[in-house]
């Protein structure tokens, strides 16, 4: 396809987007002739259609450098130009944020739409890739639990990972959140950034930005990230900045993950929170009311990991209650449920954060997370056994606590060959080889029950759901046969004189 063709597509794209403005066109002419090495344009004849589908004009371009030796056919160099080619139509970051806060001022709902819209038309969320995701639900005792297979996030291929071997180590930026991100060209083992674009906010009076994931895990999944480069921390600043962030944007979540190894998220070196305009599973959870002080209520949370839920109409006031209850837990142990706060390894009591405002009522749910590991459970004694790893062995965060399982999507395949052996078809080497480590599991789904073509597919996704429900499950300080000591813990936090 001519190649003159893909690019005032993508230009007429752009301008039909609102993305573009018709002032910045020859610009963006210019700037795409370059990703291709061309030094002139051909103009296209008025009467030849334009392509309208963004990832047809895309492969289109991608084909073209293949063809023409600009780049090799492997997934990361094909991403580091469409990132490029994107960025070419992609508006300037003092634009978007101008726009943006000037919706913020009468409309933050309006505003976030803008920008995550946006978002979606320079491809900086990869919607088309998100699509491939598989989810479904799983009912669980507690409340349903979501299940997802991220399939949106593209896997090296070999020919990548060889030439990983020769790339130079560089520490710039500094990690996947700091802000030198933006217009960032990548490179083999750092992907680029030419199209992303990030809000700049007030929290408590510290400097962040808003961005959005380029993966979604849920709807609107949105980051929000400290200007400056620094490990996370969760203490009462960070509650005070999660408050203020859902009081400028009502109508998103916002949480942080505990700020220590295993119990915390895949990016401690630089302090970040999640959030979006989603309800998760925990967030319906039954309550159990205990006690209200200080014009905060205090609830207990029916569900797999420990949460205390605080509900009040004062932002200070809840803000103080919280504190509270972290000092309380960072000081509390229990070595009959292997709870102890500290050790020669240091401190271990931690906290997960969510905040809302419903209603003009501020709701926090503090996670309890304890990252003490044992001998037999040197990955964490509330982290999952290894008898699920096989499904799910990596640290359980913020979003999975909240009852959103991310899973690998190895699983795909591997799911394709267990169906087969509960089936009783004939495996290959191999296949057995592949289902090796999901040998027991499917085993034991094979003798709970009777299993036929029409319901194998129910009872392997069912087995998932059932193997995540146990994994929060072991990350819960409090069991569910530990229930009185649980409340007992929230009740020793009544003060005398309430």
């Amino acid at each position: 396809m001519q190649i003159y063709l893909l690019i005032k597509s993508l230009l007429e794209y752009g301008i039909d987007k609102k993305v573009l403005n018709k002032y910045d066109y020859e610009y963006a002419l210019n700037a795409l002739l370059a990703c291709f090495n061309l030094t002139e344009y051909e103009e296209v004849d008025d009467l030849e259609p334009l392509l309208t589908d963004l990832d047809e004009i895309l492969d289109g371009m991608l084909n073209y450098a293949i063809d023409n030796k600009l780049i090799d056919n492997s997934i990361i160099e094909k991403d580091l130009l469409d990132t490029k080619i994107m960025g070419c139509i992609t508006p300037m970051p003092s634009i978007i944020a101008q726009k943006f806060h000037t919706l913020a001022k009468s409309n933050p709902e309006k505003a976030l739409n803008y920008f995550y819209n946006l978002c979606k038309d320079v491809n900086y969320i990869r919607t088309s890739r998100i699509k491939k995701d598989i989810h479904y639900k799983y009912p669980y005792e507690a409340g349903t639990l979501d299940i997802s297979i991220n399939l949106s996030k593209p896997e090296k291929d070999p020919n990548d990972i060889q030439k990983l071997l020769s790339t130079q180590s560089v520490n710039y930026p500094k990690c996947m959140l700091c802000k030198e991100n933006v217009n960032y060209a990548g490179r083999l083992n750092f992907p680029a950034r030419q199209n992303l674009r990030y809000i700049p906010l007030v929290l408590n009076n510290n400097e962040f930005y808003l961005q959005y994931s380029p993966y979604s895990y849920y709807n609107e999944h949105a980051i929000v990230f400290s200007k400056e480069h620094k490990p996370m921390l969760v203490d009462r600043n960070a509650i005070a900045e999660l408050l203020d962030f859902v009081n400028q944007f009502p109508t998103y979540f916002m949480g942080s993950n505990a700020g220590l190894p295993i119990v915390g998220g895949s990016i401690l070196n630089h302090h970040h929170f999640q959030g979006g305009k989603a309800i998760l599973p925990m967030e319906n959870a039954k309550e159990e009311f205990i006690f209200k002080q200080n014009d905060v209520s205090y609830y207990a949370l029916n569900w797999p990991v420990s949460v205390i839920r605080l509900k009040s109409d004062s932002k200070d006031k809840i803000l103080d209650e919280a504190s509270y209850v972290f000092d309380c837990w960072k000081q509390y142990s229990n070595p009959s449920l292997m709870i102890i706060n500290h050790d020669e390894n240091g401190n271990h009591n931690a906290i997960t954060v969510i905040a809302r405002k419903k209603d003009n009522m501020f709701e926090l749910d503090l996670c309890l997370r304890n990252n003490i590991t044992t001998e037999d459970r040197p990955l964490g004694y509330f982290h999952p056994r290894s008898e699920y790893f096989h499904i799910k062995k990596e640290n359980i965060g913020l979003i999975e606590v909240m009852g959103l399982a991310i899973l690998p999507s190895r699983l795909v395949e591997e799911m394709k060959v267990v169906r087969k052996y509960l089936l009783g078809e004939l495996l290959s080497d191999h296949e057995i080889t592949a289902m090796s480590h999901h040998f027991d599991w499917a085993t034991d789904l094979k003798l709970k029950q009777e299993i036929t073509p029409d319901n194998v597919d129910k009872v392997i996704a069912n087995g998932i759901g059932e193997v995540f429900s146990h994994v929060l499950e072991d990350c819960g300080v409090f069991k569910k046969e530990n229930h009185t000591q649980f409340i007992d813990f929230i009740k020793s936090m009544k003060k005398e004189n309430d």
